[in-house]
């Protein structure tokens, strides 16, 4: 079984994209496997702060206005 974690706040600017990437990174070198959601439409950022934006095929729009599958 798998868990969840959600790191929010209201408030922009106080290192929430930056705490995610870290643990994230914190947990895959431990051994975890990991799935960061990134799911601020207007400003996302996760891949850039994980240097993967070149390998970005689908964002959280595409989902959610079925241009893709979720396989």
């Amino acid at each position: 079984m798998g868990k969840a974690w959600i790191i929010a706040s209201g408030k922009g600017g106080v290192g929430k994209s930056t705490v995610t990437a870290a643990l994230g990174a914190a947990l895959s070198q431990r051994g975890c496997r990991c799935c960061i959601v990134d799911a601020d439409i207007g400003l996302r950022d996760q891949d850039v702060i994980l240097g993967v934006e070149n390998r970005v095929v689908y964002d959280l729009l595409d989902v959610l206005e079925k241009r893709c599958r979720m396989d």
